[in-house]
């Protein structure tokens, strides 16, 4: 292993399985890429930015995810990469393409083989079909937050009907659940969002 490549694992020893992190250190490795470990966001779990003036890539991964989600998310933001590279701004983020190239990456990376035993189903199923983010995917969200170590937020799904809670600095009121989404009613405005059912939210209060 190269010089480049020890300093790179050495800086991301913490935040990976020691069974994936080769593969990402390897893809930082070969691509122009510049990869940061960023703050908590609440809209996403990682970005990708293709090249500016300076020519290199950009990937941001959060740095409070457990170290499987945080190697999901890191596969997900270099098929990014790859579909810019292969087909530019021409197909869709979440396209096919862009399934495919995940798909493969993860396969590669074989995920099916080593990640927990209460992953491996989910994980399975996923790489036929990856979704444009993890928590789109109910089953697999739920089997990779058993792994975090901070302590959860509670998710809508599990607030009582009637129930104000915010969200990304919004103040809502739980309404009918529809399925994998829920009809909540922001406070301020009145007007009616569907809001994932997986949504990590801040509770205020149940409906007096």
């Amino acid at each position: 292993m190269s010089i480049q490549k020890i300093k790179i694992k050495e800086q991301l020893i913490k935040f990976l399985p020691e069974e994936g992190i080769d593969q990402v250190v390897d893809l930082i490795s070969k691509h122009k890429v510049k990869f940061k470990v960023s703050k908590p966001r609440l809209t996403k779990l990682g970005d990708y930015r293709s090249p500016n003036l300076d020519g290199y890539h950009r990937i941001t991964v959060n740095g409070n995810l457990n170290k499987y989600a945080f190697f999901l998310t890191s596969i997900h933001e270099f098929a990014h990469l790859e579909n810019q590279l292969v087909h530019g701004n021409r197909v869709a983020a979440h396209g096919k393409e862009w399934k495919s190239i995940f798909s493969t990456l993860l396969k590669e990376g074989k995920v099916d083989v080593w990640f927990p035993d209460d992953i491996k189903k989910s994980i399975t199923r996923y790489i036929k079909n990856p979704k444009a983010s993890s928590c789109g995917d109910h089953d697999l969200f739920q089997a990779l937050r058993k792994y975090d170590k901070r302590a959860s937020a509670p998710l809508l799904k599990e607030l009582e009907h009637g129930a104000h809670f915010v969200l990304q600095d919004r103040v809502f009121q739980k309404g009918e659940m529809l399925r994998k989404r829920v009809k909540c009613k922001e406070i301020q405005s009145g007007k009616l969002y569907l809001v994932n059912a997986i949504a990590e939210v801040v509770l205020i209060s149940k409906e007096k």
